[in-house]
C-alpha cells in the first residue's frame, strides 16, 4: 500500500518511553496492517511506501503522511521498547495468527509494556459464536457471516455448515481460535490476573480510547477482552 509521505525518524532502538511521551503517543496498536491509528505507535511486519518511492523499514521508526507512527517490526519477537511505555495497546485480529505458546510470549511482553495500571484490548474470531451457529437451525450467524464474506470479495463461499466452521481454523493463516476461557487462560499464563479479563462487545468497554478503534467490518464474528494491569 502507498501513502504520500514516509519519513524515517531519528530514533534509535532501544526506544525509550520518554521518546513516545514527547510524541503524544499513549498506545501500542499491535498487528495494525494499514488501518493506522493517532495517538497510537502502530506496528506490523509489513512494508509501506510513499509516492516518491520510500519505505519503511525494519526496527525503524518512521511518521506516515505527517499523521501516523509507524514501527515495521516482527510482534512475534520482543518489542525493542522500554519497560512501561504505553496506557493502552489495541491488537484487532492478529493472535489467532500465531501459535498459541508465542500468543502467551506476547501476553507477556504487552505486560512489560504496559504501564501500572493501563489496559490491553484484544479482539479475536470467537470460538463460542461459531459453535453456536453451527448449532442454530436456522444458522443466522453463518448468513450474516457469508454476508460479510461476499462484502469482503469473498465470492463463491460454501454454506455447509463444517466448511464455515474449518474455515475459521483452517483458512487466513489461522494457528489458534479462542474463547473468552481459552484467552482469559492463555492471557493468565502471561500474567494478566484472570479475574481482571473482561468480555466485552463491539465499541463497548471500560476504556472509550481503545473500544473506538473496533471496526465493524468483524463486528458479527469477533470476541473483544480487556485485561487491566494491577
Amino acid at each position: 500500500m502507498k501513502f504520500r509521505k514516509i519519513e524515517i525518524l531519528p530514533h534509535f532502538p532501544p526506544f525509550l518511553g520518554s521518546i513516545f511521551s514527547s510524541l503524544n503517543i499513549k498506545g501500542l496498536h499491535c498487528g495494525s496492517g494499514a488501518n493506522l491509528k493517532e495517538g497510537f505507535l502502530n506496528t506490523d511486519s509489513m512494508v509501506f511506501v510513499d509516492e516518491r518511492g520510500l519505505g519503511t523499514k525494519e526496527g525503524s521508526l518512521s511518521l506516515i503522511d505527517d499523521t501516523f507512527f509507524y514501527l515495521q517490526f516482527d510482534a512475534t519477537k520482543s518489542f525493542p521498547v522500554e519497560d512501561a511505555s504505553f496506557e493502552y495497546i489495541y491488537s484487532e485480529h492478529f493472535i489467532e495468527h500465531i501459535p498459541q505458546n508465542l500468543t502467551v510470549e506476547w501476553f507477556k511482553d504487552m505486560k512489560r509494556l504496559l504501564k501500572p495500571g493501563g489496559h490491553i484490548r484484544v479482539s479475536t474470531p470467537d470460538l463460542e459464536k461459531y459453535i453456536r451457529g453451527y448449532l442454530d437451525p436456522e444458522a443466522l450467524f453463518f448468513k450474516e457471516h457469508i454476508r460479510r464474506l461476499n462484502a469482503m470479495g469473498v465470492q463463491n463461499v460454501p454454506q455447509r455448515r463444517a466448511w464455515l466452521v474449518n474455515q475459521i481454523f483452517r483458512l487466513w493463516g489461522h494457528q489458534h481460535i479462542y474463547d473468552f476461557e481459552e484467552l482469559r487462560f492463555t492471557a493468565g499464563l502471561a500474567g494478566f490476573p484472570p479475574e481482571l479479563a473482561t468480555k466485552c462487545t463491539y465499541q463497548s468497554g471500560a476504556v472509550p480510547e481503545l473500544f473506538v478503534l473496533d471496526r465493524e467490518l468483524r463486528n458479527d464474528e469477533s470476541l473483544y477482552v480487556e485485561l487491566s494491569m494491577t
